[in-house]
């Protein structure tokens, strides 16, 4: 296990400022919290208390700015063809994010040997036929296939969509700590593929060869068999294909103060967290907030993946993406928030099912990612 560094406990406090940060936001008198942290919300970390909203900026240019996609209008090409695959969106040298719309099974199989694959289910039911046996899949579930593991899609029904994040580094789950080993997930609810050898010749080609298509290198190419190379009947150790449902997830929630995202992540390398915000009751204690401060996150980016739900009780289209470049500005608008605090009823439960991938090394958008960005304002992620 990886140790942490000892944590600063020694705090300055200046001017006008909350007896303690993130509760009783009433207290400011007209002023707006803006927090900057450091290695996400593991460092250290400062709240300002301004007189204006620091997201209200007029304009920004180049890079400066939050970007959000319209995922519906991405076309892989394995949307059309059996023969296609995944389209990249973000990536840099680390990690990268794609989306796959797979219509049809794959005449061939896929390998990859630069790093681990971790798919989520947006859409769709179907197989994926592994070397280590078949994993059924469903909306929620993420499918993680480890580097070097040869594996067939196969869709129920033309209608699939899959957020992929690949990552060069072996991906792992992230640390619970405190939680213990059954919090917010009880790993005995993973799903482990026994081998299940069948005979319906999905991935074989018009003459009968069997190619599995290699990424290496960032490249691609192909061997070919004679039979098919899914063809195991046993296997044992501790390396093997899984998958687990979000509706397993039970997110680690407080009725006194709002949890930070980092407390929702559910796989991590050393350079990047994959984690969900799902459904939960809003924070009730008189003195809670509901919303997060503003927020400055300077060492990391942050990218969304809408699931369903609504931001608090916006509508927002499924598959909508976000990207918020590291030490810019996020949160939500003081008159947004204003709204929903004076709606809230007891009980009353924030429904939204996000995909969230932060990482310390900046993404880069492809054309095919920018070509879907939303014309309108880009605004930041709304932290949850």
């Amino acid at each position: 296990m990886e140790l942490r560094p000892m944590r600063s406990w020694i705090h300055h406090s200046r001017g006008k400022v909350l007896r303690q940060a993130v509760t009783g936001r009433h207290e400011l008198g007209g002023l707006y919290e803006d927090m900057i942290t450091r290695q996400g919300f593991e460092g250290r970390d400062a709240y300002l208390y301004r007189r204006s909203e620091p997201t209200r900026w007029k304009r920004a240019g180049g890079g400066a700015v939050n970007r959000n996609y319209d995922g519906q209008l991405l076309e892989p090409s394995d949307r059309a063809l059996p023969g296609g695959g995944p389209l990249r969106l973000f990536h840099n040298p680390g990690l990268s994010i794609w989306v796959s719309r797979r219509s049809a099974n794959m005449p061939y199989s896929a390998r990859n040997i630069d790093g681990d694959e971790l798919y989520f289910v947006h859409e769709g039911t179907g197989t994926f036929y592994t070397e280590f046996g078949p994993i059924p899949y469903e909306p929620g579930d993420y499918v993680l296939v480890p580097k070097g593991v040869t594996y067939r899609i196969r869709p129920a029904g033309p209608v699939n969509y899959f957020l992929v994040v690949e990552s060069a580094e072996e991906l792992g789950f992230a640390d619970t700590g405190a939680f213990g080993r059954r919090a917010p997930f009880d790993p005995g609810l993973l799903y482990v593929p026994s081998p299940e050898l069948d005979e319906l010749g999905d991935g074989c080609d018009e003459n009968g060869k069997w190619p599995v298509r290699l990424k290496m290198r960032g490249e691609h190419t192909t061997v070919v068999f004679d039979l098919d190379p899914i063809d195991v009947e046993g296997w044992s150790g501790d390396l093997f294909p899984f998958k687990m449902n979000i509706r397993d997830y039970r997110p680690i929630m407080s009725d006194r103060i709002h949890v930070m995202p980092s407390a929702y992540a559910v796989f991590a390398t050393s350079t990047f967290m994959v984690g969900n915000f799902l459904p939960r009751p809003f924070e009730s204690a008189p003195d809670a907030e509901q919303f997060p401060p503003y927020h400055r996150n300077v060492d990391y980016d942050e990218f969304t993946f809408f699931h369903s739900g609504t931001v608090l009780g916006m509508p927002i289209a499924p598959a909508t993406m976000s990207l918020v470049p590291q030490g810019l500005h996020h949160g939500l608008p003081a008159e947004l928030q204003e709204q929903v605090t004076k709606n809230l009823k007891p009980g009353d439960r924030i429904d939204t099912e996000v995909v969230f991938v932060d990482t310390k090394v900046p993404l880069t958008p492809t054309a095919e990612a920018d070509a879907t960005r939303h014309t309108g304002q880009d605004s930041g992620r709304i932290g949850m």
